[in-house]
């Protein structure tokens, strides 16, 4: 993008650049004219738009080689010498906008990010700022830890991503013996997570404390702008899941160790296919996945298929795993190219399938909006940015042939293990969010009780897997989930997405081009609407009560019921 304020020769590792350019925006005399005061507003947000394109590709390199330590040197000196000041005066600066006389002029245009600049005001601290360049530090050594994971199986060494993959073999012996030796590695590393999540528990309850928030709960439905719903509706949602879905997951395990033929499933039972048909082998490297995704949305909507061959000419997707490479996938924007980036760990299984759909539909996203004026409307509220990568997921399977022919049993593995999926989501999400409530309205807990917390809710959520003698890995399996520890709190929205998703496909099955350009739309609004009015753009309701739920969980089963 054309760049009006910030020099192109700008140095982003200068703080004294940097900071007489926010000085710059800070000193500025801004006449009670609504014309120089969104001027002022978009030079703010280039300024801002130009120090996350560099932060996030910073992210991206690290996490491509966690080992390459010029990568985590020059992302770490982002983080503790430009993050602090863009923090600093992104206070003063809001300060500067609210109280500009000129600003009721653009609440028609900016009413929205208005609404979230005061929350930031409310919940500014600058003792906050060296706590949070603490976090981030923390958050890398956390990645540090499960990066270097990986395991010497079957004579070769193995990331953990790579032995994953094992769960679909055939052979029971072999997936126990993979099984056990994935958990064994995660549990020598069992202390230096607890630590690592101790550091940030701490800080995040000091961040809290120092905003004169409650608790960390308090804080964080704040920070994240969650203003159409709370934490009772949350508590609610644990309900419904545990009543409406819970029990169909129960029935999916149990037919599924009937097909097997056990008694009861273990957990290395649950990703093999139950007839002991091979595991299926869609694609043979990274780039033919790419390839063969991007003939799945060229199938489905002209605008899909054109941003995801810009995708793939552009290299902007990272697919494949090796080790050194971060755990889990992700997609990131460049925000001054306006550009999306994918990561992910493929394994040569059906699920990276979904897992390219899923963070495409991301991509997708941040194309649609790409025209929003400015970078806090880039920035999309999660419940409805999931909403756009869950729906790909589902739509897509709409056309598996690029992948699997006219191969109709293949097709069908592959359709009703997604929505197997959408089944065990709920509950984990549930799970998930449940537990961080309980540790965060639980302060002074240790090691030990958190295992306690989760081994209740895995009572609370046990579906029938059967982990008799294996106690310490199931008191302990939170710690695989990432979210924990990098975005707190940032697990429920999954579950609020796969409704809507859930509704998308729907429309999609009925009348498959206007679903999508119905999503689209909704998409290209970025965050500048409430996100009630996101979800009624894209022609769906937020709504996770049982109401809702119960028909959408009733159409996934009725459709399982039919592979």
């Amino acid at each position: 993008m054309e760049r009006y304020f910030v020099p192109n020769d700008l140095n982003p590792d200068n703080e004294k650049q940097i900071s007489e350019l926010y000085r710059k925006l800070l000193l500025r005399d801004i006449p009670v004219d609504t014309a120089k005061l969104r001027q002022w507003i978009m030079d703010w947000s280039e300024l801002n738009s130009v120090l996350s394109d560099v932060n996030c590709r910073r992210y991206v390199a690290m996490t491509c080689n966690t080992q390459d330590e010029k990568a985590a040197k020059a992302y770490n000196d982002f983080v503790e010498n430009i993050q602090p000041v863009m923090n600093e005066y992104d206070d003063k600066l809001n300060k500067k906008l609210m109280a500009h006389p000129s600003k009721d002029g653009l609440k028609g245009e900016f009413g929205e990010w208005f609404k979230g600049v005061q929350v930031s005001l409310d919940l500014f601290s600058p003792d906050n700022i060296p706590l949070e360049t603490e976090e981030n530090k923390e958050i890398q050594a956390y990645q540090k830890i499960t990066g270097g994971m990986s395991v010497e199986f079957e004579g070769e060494t193995k990331t953990m991503q790579q032995m994953a993959s094992y769960m679909e073999k055939t052979d029971r012996d072999l997936r126990e013996r993979a099984w056990r030796a994935m958990w064994e590695r995660r549990l020598q590393d069992k202390d230096a997570l607890d630590n690592a999540y101790d550091k940030l528990f701490e800080i995040r309850n000091q961040i809290a404390k120092n905003a004169h928030c409650k608790d960390f709960i308090d804080y964080i439905f704040l920070a994240k702008h969650r203003f159409d719903y709370t934490p009772a509706d949350c508590e609610a949602f644990h309900e419904s899941i545990e009543k409406l879905v819970l029990p169909l997951q129960k029935e999916m395990y149990k037919r599924r160790a009937q097909k097997m033929g056990l008694a009861r499933l273990r957990p290395w039972d649950l990703d093999v296919d139950p007839l002991s048909r091979a595991p299926l082998k869609p694609y043979q490297s990274g780039a033919e996945l790419i390839e063969k995704c991007d003939q799945i949305f060229e199938s489905i909507h002209p605008q899909a298929g054109k941003w995801a061959r810009q995708m793939q000419a552009q290299n902007l997707i990272d697919p494949d795993s090796r080790l050194g490479k971060a755990p889990g996938g992700y997609q990131i924007g460049f925000d001054e190219a306006r550009l999306p980036f994918i990561f992910m760990n493929s394994a040569n299984t059906d699920r990276d399938i979904y897992t390219l759909l899923h963070e495409s539909g991301h991509s997708f996203h941040q194309f649609a909006l790409a025209d929003q004026p400015i970078l806090a409307y880039r920035d999309v509220p999660a419940e409805f940015a999931e909403v756009a990568s869950m729906s790909m997921e589902l739509i897509g399977m709409s056309n598996l042939k690029p992948f699997y022919g006219d191969d109709l049993e293949a097709i069908a593995r592959s359709f009703e293990g997604e929505l197997s999926d959408v089944i065990w989501l709920f509950p984990w999400v549930a799970s998930i969010d449940c537990f961080q409530h309980r540790l965060y309205n639980f302060p002074t807990h240790t090691a030990t009780d958190r295992s306690d917390i989760w081994a209740e809710i895995m009572d609370r959520y046990d579906a029938g897997v059967d982990y008799s003698g294996l106690e310490a890995v199931r008191n302990n399996l939170w710690q695989k989930q990432l979210h924990i520890f990098e975005c707190p709190f940032y697990y429920i929205e999954y579950g609020i997405a796969q409704i809507g998703a859930l509704q998308v496909w729907a429309n999609f099955k009925k009348d498959p081009k206007k679903a999508i350009d119905d999503l689209f739309r909704a998409e290209s609004l970025g965050s500048s609407r409430p996100v009630k009015e996101l979800f009624e753009a894209a022609n769906i309701k937020f709504d996770f009560s049982p109401k809702t739920l119960e028909p959408l969980m009733q159409v996934v089963w009725d459709e399982l019921g039919r592979n």
